[in-house]
């Protein structure tokens, strides 16, 4: 019989959170849509649609809030879904998809029903014809792409919440305080939706963590495995400390052997190679959001040279750090970002990490 490993409690907490800031998540409520009845919209893939709306960043997460009424969404390769008034849908990916009423006719492209910018409160959109109405309340989360990639990759293609019971109290508050003040705006109303919108995809995260099974897979499944878990939330707190697999076990109360299984089994690579590869994303983001010497980016990450630090770089990235700070240079980047939690020009070097 194989017995679970008396893993040591005193870890850093609260990964996702650190996980979340490091990636810059900012929500924005942009748009109120009011459909009759017969009706149907497509939306095109986050890319195209970031350039209709006046935000600074390629990477977004859009989301809908069916404020009253029901429609149901479709994408490519997958069921229909059905929405009801209080569900929410999230696209992680930003997937292109449909959004109609009962009848299935030809869609109109969104984009031809959008005015052009600049828009000074939440845009309202009418279409369809003269039936019943559905309100949908359309946002979108911006975050820093490099950091949201290998973290939250093994999402699902659509993240579908309908709250219910005592449980979900919070969530479906939250959910009608954001339509409530995208339909009815107020003083302060522009800024307590960013708000909402980010505090309601933490929990919408949240409830997708705790409703994994047990033989899921991926980075959210191995938050919740207790050798995993307290593994990552120690490579995260401090990922520029010299780790070692020993050390790492050893903080946590358990053989590099499970330690290394556990990781492997979750995130299908070893916890040395995870850590390295969180190292070169967050530099990245310093080569993206700085003017950081390459020569100290590469100390402070670890490598012995600046040389052993390119090559590494370009294996992962496919280009050399300065190729990608130039071509970075020219990218829109997310408004109002705060400075990264882990600020390499703030962090001591790091033991050299080997090369590989």
């Amino acid at each position: 019989m194989t017995r679970t490993p008396q893993v040591l409690t005193e870890t850093p907490s609260d990964l996702l959170s650190e996980v979340l800031g490091s990636m810059h998540v900012a929500g924005t409520v942009l748009l109120r849509a009011e459909f009759r009845e017969p009706w149907a919209v497509t939306t095109p893939e986050a890319c195209q649609l970031a350039r209709l709306l006046p935000l600074r960043t390629e990477r977004i997460i859009p989301f809908h809030i069916i404020a009253s009424g029901s429609c149901w969404m479709e994408l490519d390769g997958h069921a229909p879904v059905q929405l009801n008034e209080g569900d929410v849908v999230v696209l992680p990916y930003g997937d292109s998809h449909r959004l109609r009423g009962r009848e299935p006719i030809v869609p109109m492209q969104v984009g031809g029903l959008l005015p052009r910018p600049p828009w000074t409160d939440v845009v309202i959109l009418e279409h369809g014809g003269i039936g019943p109405v559905t309100r949908i309340i359309c946002g979108f989360l911006q975050c820093d792409e490099l950091l949201f990639h290998p973290v939250l990759r093994h999402l699902p293609v659509v993240l579908h919440v309908s709250p219910q019971g005592p449980a979900d109290e919070w969530l479906a508050s939250t959910i009608r305080h954001t339509a409530a003040e995208a339909s009815t705006p107020r003083p302060g109303s522009r800024s307590l939706l960013d708000r909402l919108a980010e505090v309601m995809f933490v929990e919408i995260l949240r409830k997708h963590m705790q409703g994994l099974p047990a033989s899921e897979l991926g980075w959210f499944a191995a938050i919740n495995d207790q050798v995993a878990g307290a593994g990552l939330r120690h490579l995260h707190a401090m990922p520029f400390h010299d780790w070692t697999v020993e050390d790492l076990a050893r903080r946590i109360g358990v053989s590099r052997t499970v330690l290394a299984e556990r990781f492997k089994q979750f995130l299908d690579q070893p916890p040395m190679q995870y850590l390295v590869h969180w190292r070169l994303r967050l530099a990245a983001h310093a080569l993206t959001s700085g003017a950081t010497p390459i020569k100290s980016i590469a100390c402070q990450s670890g490598y012995e040279s600046e040389a052993a630090f390119s090559r590494a770089f370009k294996r992962h990235f496919g280009v050399p750090p300065g190729v990608w700070r130039r071509r970075s240079s020219s990218r829109p980047s997310i408004a109002g970002n705060a400075p990264p939690r882990f600020a390499l020009s703030a962090i001591p070097p790091a033991t050299p990490t080997p090369s590989t």
